[in-house]
C-alpha cells in the first residue's frame, strides 16, 4: 500500500469527488463526507447481518439488490447511528436521499447513506440538508480528512491507496474506513468505502466483494459484538478506458482481485489495531483442522476468548488459555494432535507442554506489539486466519464513558 501525507496528489479517480462539512451532530469536528461519483457508476455492498439494522443499513441493501444498480452520490454521518429509531430513522433517510437526488440530478436509487454513532438518538436531517446547503466545506478531496469525518471512537483515521495494472491500463484503488469497538465476524460498528475508476459492472464487484470481504472485514474481532451500521462498498467511476468487464473470471482481472484484497486487509488490521484501547495485534492462525468452517470458528473461539485476550494484554505466558479456548470450540479435535507455537516457539506436543518448552523465551515474545500465535489442529488439510487485538482497561474506560 502506499501512504503518504497527502495521498490524493499521489492517486487520482477520475470523477470521485469528496467534501467534507462539520454538520454539529458532533460539536466542533468535522463529521460528515459528501461523496459524489459520475453517471452510471457502478456500486456493490455488504451490509450487517444484525437482527437490528439502522435505517441507512436497511435502505443500501434495497437498492444494492436492485437489477440495474448504481450510484451518483454517498453521504455518512458519525455521531449518530440513526438505529432503532423507528419510522423516524426511516423518513430521515428518505428526506436526505430526496434532496440529494435533486441536488445532484439523479434518481433517489442512486444515492447511498451510512451513520455511525451512539444507537436510539433521532438523527435530525435538517442538520445535514441545510450543512450541505449552506455551509461551505471545511476540506475537500482529502481522504485523511475524510477518514477522520467518518471516525467515533477511533484515534486515528483509517486509508489505504494503491494502483495495479489491468491489461495495459492503470487502475487507481482508495480505500477508508472506520472502527474501533464493536468488532465483530459479519464486520462490526464498521464503515469501509473502497473506491476505483476500473470500468467493471456492479455484478462483477458485488462478487469480488464479497469473496474478499470473507477472509478481511469477516475475520477481524475486537470485542465480539456485532453492530447495526455495518457498511462495506466497493464503487467505481468507470472512468478508466478499458472494455468494461463484464466477466468475473476475466483472466486479467486477477490483479485487480488480489489488490482489492490487499486494500481490504489493511483496512480490516488498521481497524484491529486501533481496538478500543488495544496495544497489540494478534494473529490467530488455524492449520490443519477438518473443515474450513472448523477451522474459523476454533480461531474465533480464541479471537474472542477475553481470558486469553487480557493475558496478552499482561504479557502473561498463560498458554493454557489457548488450550481453554480451542475447547470450548466444540469443533473436532485430538487433543493428542494439538500443536500450539507463539511466533517460532513450540509451546505444545502429543497433547502437553512441549518438552523443550522455556517460558522466558514466551514471555519475552508477547513483550512485541505483534503476537502470531498458530494451532496445527492436525485432523485434515484445512485452515483460516483471524485478527484480533488484546483486551486492556482502558476498553473498560471508553465504552463506560462513551455518550459523555
Amino acid at each position: 500500500m502506499i501512504k503518504n501525507k497527502d495521498p490524493i496528489k499521489k492517486i487520482k479517480i477520475d470523477g470521485l469527488d469528496f467534501k467534507i462539512f462539520n454538520s454539529d451532530i458532533k460539536k466542533n469536528k468535522t463529521d460528515l463526507l459528501l461523496v459524489t461519483f459520475p453517471k452510471f457508476s457502478s456500486i456493490s455492498g455488504v451490509f450487517t447481518k444484525s437482527k437490528t439494522p439502522s435505517a441507512a443499513v436497511i435502505d443500501c441493501i434495497k437498492k444494492v439488490n436492485l437489477k440495474n444498480r448504481s450510484i451518483r452520490c454517498l453521504v455518512v454521518n458519525s455521531g449518530n447511528a440513526n438505529a432503532f429509531t423507528g419510522i423516524k430513522g426511516t423518513k430521515t433517510v428518505n428526506k436526505i436521499t430526496k434532496f440529494l437526488s435533486d441536488l445532484c440530478n439523479c434518481n433517489e436509487n442512486e444515492v447511498f447513506s451510512s451513520s455511525t454513532g451512539v444507537i436510539g438518538e433521532e438523527l435530525n436531517p435538517s442538520k445535514i440538508i441545510s450543512c450541505i446547503k449552506n455551509k461551505k466545506p471545511v476540506f475537500v478531496n482529502s481522504i485523511q480528512e475524510a477518514a477522520k469525518s467518518i471516525m467515533t471512537t477511533d484515534t486515528f483515521p483509517k486509508y489505504a491507496i494503491s494502483k495495479v495494472k489491468y491489461k495495459n491500463f492503470e487502475v487507481n484503488v482508495i480505500g477508508i474506513a472506520k472502527g474501533s469497538g464493536m468488532i465483530a465476524p459479519n464486520m462490526g460498528t464498521m464503515l469501509a468505502y473502497i473506491f476505483t475508476d476500473l470500468n467493471v459492472n456492479s455484478k462483477v464487484l458485488q462478487k469480488i466483494l464479497t469473496n474478499e470481504n470473507d477472509k478481511t472485514f469477516n475475520s477481524i474481532t475486537v470485542d465480539s459484538d456485532t453492530s447495526t451500521s455495518d457498511t462495506c462498498l466497493l464503487i467505481s467511476t468507470n472512468q478508466s478506458k478499458n472494455k468494461k468487464i463484464n466477466n468475473f473470471h476475466d483472466k486479467y482481472l486477477d490483479n485487480f482481485k488480489k489488490c482489492i484484497s490487499n486494500i481490504m486487509l489493511d483496512l480490516a488490521k488498521q481497524i484491529v489495531i486501533d481496538g478500543e484501547g488495544a496495544k497489540k495485534i494478534i494473529e490467530i492462525r488455524v492449520e490443519n483442522a477438518k473443515s474450513i468452517s472448523s477451522a474459523k470458528n476454533i480461531a474465533f473461539s480464541i479471537a474472542n476468548s477475553p481470558l486469553v485476550k487480557t493475558a496478552i494484554a499482561g504479557e502473561d505466558a498463560n498458554w493454557g488459555r489457548i488450550v481453554m479456548a480451542i475447547g470450548k470450540s466444540y469443533e473436532p479435535i485430538d487433543q493428542n494432535k494439538i500443536k500450539i507455537k507463539f511466533g517460532k516457539y513450540l509451546v505444545t506436543k502429543n497433547g502437553m507442554r512441549y518438552s523443550k518448552y522455556l517460558e522466558k523465551n514466551l514471555t519475552e515474545y508477547l513483550k512485541n506489539k505483534e503476537i502470531s500465535i498458530s494451532i496445527d489442529i492436525g485432523m485434515g488439510k484445512h485452515k483460516w486466519t483471524v485478527y484480533t487485538c488484546d483486551l486492556t482497561e482502558q476498553y473498560i474506560r471508553i465504552n463506560a464513558d462513551y455518550r459523555s
